[in-house]
Order: C-alpha cells, then sequence, then structure tokens
C-alpha cells in the first residue's frame, strides 16, 4: 500500500481521500481551514455513495501542508483553480524532488506554475503533472457525504518534464488503477479543458438571469445564437493551439468522445449531452463560472496569445465584459504569460516550456 496526501477537502478532495483510505493507503489530506474537518470528525469518517460505496477514516487531517506531504509518494492537488497560485506556493517550499505532484484536475499551466516557483525557490522541481478533468465525477450532498457519480475509465494526464509520464502513469497504477493515460504534453492536456467554452458565453448572455439566482439549467440557457457564439469561442481556442503546435478536439468533438453526441445542431447537442444532468447556471458572481473559467481561462489564454500575435478577439470581449459585470479587475487575480514567465516567448519557447519546464530567456 502507498502514501498519498490529498491537498484539498472539498467534494473531489474528499472523494479521492474515501476512495484511497478504502482501498488501504495510507491518507493524508490537507485544508486551509479546520472547519473543513468539523462534520468528518464529528461522523468519524467520510461516507461515499454511488459507484464507490463505504465509510473512511484518513490517517491525518491538518492544516500544516507540510506535515501532510511529509513522507507521502504522491501528492493530489484537488483544490480550484483560484487555489493552486496560493498552493504551488507554498508546495515549492516542502515537497521533495522524489515526490510526484498531480493537479488533478488543472487548467493550463498549473504543472508549469508549480516547477516555475520550485526553481524561483531554489529547490528541484522534481516531477509534476496534471489532467484536464477530474477522475471523479462527484458532488457533496452533504458535509461529510460525498455522492460518486463515477470513476471516469480513462482521463488523460502529462508531466513536465514530457518524458517523465511513463513514469507517472507507472507510479499512479497503484493508486488508481489503469484510469490515467497519456494525453501528450500539458500544453494538450491544459488546452483541453473546454469548461470556459461551455460555462462562460450562457452565463454572461444570460447575466440577468444570474443577478436574479433563478438557477435554470445552464444547457437551457443555449439559444441557436449562443450556440454560433459558443462554437465561434472554441475555434479560436483551436486556432491558439494550432498556433502553438497543438492539435485539439473541438468542443462538439468532446461532447462526441465523453456522451455519445453525434447530431444535430448546436443546441440538440448540448441539450443531449447535458441535458441528463441540468446542473445550474450560476447564481451569484463568485460562481466559478466566472472566478475559475475567466481568470483562469480565458485570460490565460488571450495572454499567451498576445505573445505570439494570435488574435482572440472572442475570448477578449468576455474577459472585458465579465470584468465589468463582476466587478473585478481579472488580470490583477488570474493566471498569465507574465505570472507562468513566458512574457517574451515566441511559439516555439512557449511550447518548450510546456514540455520540459524551461522557460523563455
Amino acid at each position: 500500500m502507498g502514501k498519498i496526501a490529498i491537498v484539498g477537502a472539498g467534494n473531489v478532495g474528499q472523494a479521492i481521500a474515501g476512495h484511497m483510505t478504502l482501498k488501504g493507503h495510507s491518507v493524508h489530506v490537507f485544508s486551509r481551514f479546520e472547519s473543513d474537518y468539523a462534520t468528518i470528525q464529528e461522523r468519524g469518517g467520510i461516507r461515499l455513495t454511488g459507484d464507490i460505496e463505504g465509510e473512511a477514516v484518513p490517517d491525518l487531517l491538518t492544516t500544516d501542508l507540510a506535515r501532510a506531504v511529509d513522507g507521502v509518494d504522491v501528492i493530489v492537488v484537488a483544490a480550484p483553480a483560484f487555489a493552486h497560485p496560493y498552493l504551488s506556493g507554498e508546495l515549492a517550499e516542502v515537497i521533495e524532488p522524489d515526490q510526484l505532484v498531480l493537479f488533478q484536475p488543472a487548467v493550463l499551466g498549473s504543472a508549469l506554475e508549480l516547477t516555475r516557483k520550485t526553481k524561483l525557490a531554489g529547490r528541484e522541481p522534481g516531477v509534476v503533472a496534471e489532467t484536464s478533468t477530474s477522475l471523479y465525477t462527484c458532488r457533496l450532498q452533504r458535509p461529510a457525504e460525498v455522492y460518486v457519480g463515477a470513476v471516469k475509465n480513462a482521463v488523460p494526464v502529462s508531466a513536465i518534464p514530457q518524458s517523465a509520464t511513463p513514469t507517472v502513469l507507472d507510479r499512479l497504477e497503484p493508486f488508481f488503477g489503469q484510469r490515467y493515460v497519456d494525453g501528450g504534453d500539458t500544453l494538450r492536456v491544459g488546452l483541453t479543458n473546454i469548461n470556459p467554452v461551455y460555462h462562460v458565453p450562457p452565463a454572461i448572455l444570460n447575466f440577468k438571469t444570474v443577478e436574479e439566482a433563478e438557477r435554470h439549467p445552464q444547457h437551457t440557457l443555449v439559444t441557436d445564437r449562443i450556440g454560433e457564439v459558443v462554437n465561434e469561442l472554441d475555434q479560436e481556442r483551436v486556432s491558439f493551439g494550432r498556433a502553438l503546435g497543438v492539435e485539439l478536439p473541438t468542443f462538439w468533438d468532446f461532447l462526441e468522445t465523453s456522451y455519445g453526441v453525434r447530431e444535430g445542431s448546436f443546441v440538440d447537442r448540448v441539450v443531449a449531452g447535458y441535458g441528463r444532468q441540468a446542473f445550474p447556471e450560476p447564481d451569484s458572481l463568485t460562481h466559478r463560472y466566472f472566478t475559475e473559467d475567466i481568470p483562469f481561462g480565458l485570460l490565460t489564454w488571450s495572454t499567451i496569445a498576445e505573445q505570439i500575435g494570435v488574435a482572440m478577439p472572442i475570448t477578449d470581449s468576455f474577459v472585458t465584459i465579465s470584468g465589468v459585470l463582476c466587478g473585478r479587475e481579472w488580470a490583477r487575480e488570474g493566471r498569465t504569460a507574465e505570472s507562468l514567465g513566458l512574457v517574451g516567448g515566441d511559439a516555439e519557447s512557449i511550447r518548450t516550456a510546456f514540455v520540459s519546464g524551461e522557460f523563455p530567456r
């Protein structure tokens, strides 16, 4: 049995912690907030239902990151994207070169950011890997009770350096089986995250219902014309990837691969893919469709594209308009080419950074 640390105690963090404990591994859980553990301690563990059934008590629940990662084989970061910059800064000071860090899931640049911050701290970064989506489809039904809808059969993963990806797969297998697969480099994995494409246009273009917290199912907000906007935004993402030497699946390819949706109009395919889930639209300006998908999605794409002379007018428009609507300065709080150390790089050097962890000079 192995030793694993889970950084984050939300729905995904608790699902992983509970599952790994049930499998017999030694599990440490880190959260910045002691309150995250209150119900787990009161009820004597984490209850999992759905695709995984059981009650699990992790070995350690702590607010001390150094203690959480001490002596473990694998560190899984299962926290929202807006927490990644802070966590990377903290992890850079405590991880050891022989430990594997996995952002599960990541957004474009998560592994690169930790690699950079570890180097800036004067330490050896070791191997850092990331996925574009969570292996676990899950929801907290109530504190310390997680419903696991599914454990996905295959989730792409990539490492920095890319040459270490086969080793990453070997090291993850004792914990997760063979459910992770080689996803190429971290640039491709990061840009395969299509959440901003589907989440942002319907939310921004139906902003009145967000302000009034009507909680309509997100898929019902996609009209024929908004479907066209989703498609055009997605084409900008695909073109941006191509300019960096990466061929990406489209949003519609994703719907076919994930849900078997192949035919119909844009609206028909969105309804067929997401109608069964019926997840609600944002009900506040702090919803992750805004605070994650824009400053750690659209903004990141835009600022890197600017470095290589690729125009992304629709992406830029959503960044600008959403900033006004939400009263936020995304560039001050999000992930940019500057925060990733990519300013001054051309397409080749930026691609190299995501592949090897060597930054533009």
